[in-house]
């Protein structure tokens, strides 16, 4: 297992930080991860955090997964702008195809 945590911030890139253990596992061994990216109030950007979150989702997975929830939290500065937000993302990785089958 350690050396999968190795490859994860590798995988991540454009600000991508996927946690290092899943958070769950569900009945027939999927996995529920909690992935986050950051993104500011330029247009289009929670849509590029968006899709850049997609492919490392299915890079995680190792095939598709679920949406379970998404989520965004303002960052803000000492005198309360927010700079920036951190989207929130809790997958479930859909089983591999040769799982499924058997």
């Amino acid at each position: 297992m350690k050396s999968a945590l190795l490859v994860i911030p590798f995988l991540a890139g454009c600000g991508l930080m996927p946690t290092d253990t899943a958070l769950a596992t569900t009945e027939g061994s999927s996995r529920i991860y909690s992935i986050t990216s950051l993104y500011d109030g330029e247009t289009g950007s929670k849509d590029r955090a968006s899709a850049a979150m997609d492919v490392d989702a299915i890079n995680l997975c190792r095939s598709g997964y679920t949406l379970l929830s998404e989520e965004s939290r303002p960052i803000m500065n000492g005198i309360g702008e927010v700079t920036s937000s951190r989207l929130i993302w809790e997958i479930k990785c859909d089983p591999k195809p040769e799982a499924a089958s058997q």
